[in-house]
């Protein structure tokens, strides 16, 4: 079910002028929502696969992502510049119920252990000796979901900062690697370009501002800002202005438009107290707002193909992999919110069109992949070979 079609959605939608309700119900409308089951299963099955296929048997450290506000010990003031891991915080600390998505990435965590890769983890609580005497080379350290990246930078730098984990770093005895289900194009680009993290692990591509910008006739970005405005909401597009549109059952993020996020005597918002009851995550399930390929083909110039593709002159099962033809070079995150896809189906598509031929390793047409794309704009000629339809039956007038 959409989110504007929810019991909720009334009540929210009942604050904004007439003129401007379609545009908030497209806001609504373009969120990702995505079960908390769901994550979960995606986080582990990639932990998981690395642990079994990339580490070589070497023993890895697997702690939760957690957010400087939740670290035990660290200060509420400026007396810190910055927490450094096994110093101001315990990185094997508990974790209370509050903090949402870190308490049940912690949880996964303990799931992990009683698997059967369970010989492959640094033994529990992680520690410097632990790890030295296991000989970790891996800290894998995982989240539900990345906005504008920070916390997961500033996480990870907790760990740099420590005299004996940038020894190890410098020496090449420890490779860092973060995992997330969900992470922004924005937020994605922000891990990848930290020089401490070596890898980056994703399950999907969660939308964020560029969707708002994307169709000039809704509004969305202008609606955001001119409620959030009237509503003394503070930052219209949230954290870091990185107006992300993706929430699980479990995780609302901060970095979610004001107005779906924040309240006060002047606004209601959609998800109160950042928070989604049982009730109302069950009547959502799972949304995701659909792919419009042939909207993607003509932002790229691909008129003709387009509208085969609307006409349905083209069998549906090539329609991703002629649209990501048509949108290449452009960079799997991209591709992946254009394409509505999730990034290991993606890759999927990719090696395909690559064992056929049609793109290079660097994700480039080959000079087959140009045909190709040539072909099928084309709609294939009929011809009648000079016959005239004659409905009339047919006799024969001779016989041999």
């Amino acid at each position: 079910m959409r989110l504007s079609e929810t019991a909720r959605a009334p009540e929210w939608l009942a604050q904004f002028e007439e003129q401007d309700k379609a545009s908030a119900r497209a806001l609504l409308d373009a969120l990702k929502f995505v079960p908390g089951g769901e994550v979960v299963a995606g986080v582990r099955r990639l932990v998981e696969e690395y642990i079994s296929r990339e580490s070589d048997h070497d023993p890895v450290a697997v702690v939760p992502i957690l957010s400087i506000e939740d670290m035990n010990g660290v200060p509420d003031d400026d007396t810190v510049l910055g927490p450094v891991v096994f110093n101001e915080f315990d990185p094997a600390q508990p974790i209370a119920s509050d903090p949402g998505s870190e308490a049940l990435m912690a949880h996964l965590v303990s799931e992990i252990r009683k698997g059967s890769l369970a010989s492959f983890l640094v033994p529990t609580p992680v520690s410097l000796d632990v790890m030295r005497s296991a000989k970790s080379r891996t800290l894998l350290c995982i989240t539900d979901y990345i906005g504008s990246g920070a916390q997961v930078v500033n996480y990870i730098d907790t760990w740099y900062r420590h005299k004996t984990i940038k020894s190890w770093r410098s020496l090449g005895w420890l490779k860092i690697v973060v995992v997330a289900y969900a992470s922004t194009t924005a937020g994605k680009h922000a891990v990848e370009a930290n020089p401490h993290i070596d890898e980056l692990r994703v399950v999907q591509i969660a939308p964020g501002i560029e969707r708002l910008r994307q169709d000039p006739r809704e509004k969305l970005e202008q609606v955001c800002r001119l409620y959030a405005k009237r509503g003394r909401l503070g930052r219209p597009l949230g954290y870091r202005d990185s107006a992300g549109l993706y929430a699980s059952s479990f995780s609302v993020p901060n970095n979610l438009p004001a107005i779906l996020i924040k309240s006060s005597d002047r606004w209601k918002p959609f998800f109160d107290n950042r928070s989604i009851s049982a009730e109302a995550a069950a009547e959502i399930g799972y949304q995701r707002p659909p792919a419009d390929l042939p909207e993607q083909l003509r932002n790229v110039g691909q008129i003709r193909l387009a509208m085969r593709l609307s006409a349905g002159e083209i069998d549906q099962r090539w329609h991703r992999y002629l649209t990501a033809l048509a949108l290449l070079p452009k960079d799997e995150a991209a591709l992946a919110l254009d394409l509505d896809m999730d990034l290991p189906s993606l890759r999927t598509v990719l090696g395909s069109l690559k064992r056929l031929g049609l793109v290079d390793n660097s994700n480039r047409l080959t000079v087959d992949g140009k045909q190709t794309l040539r072909v099928h704009r084309n709609r294939p000629r009929v011809s009648s070979g000079g016959l005239l339809a004659d409905p009339s039956p047919y006799y024969p007038r001779y016989q041999r």
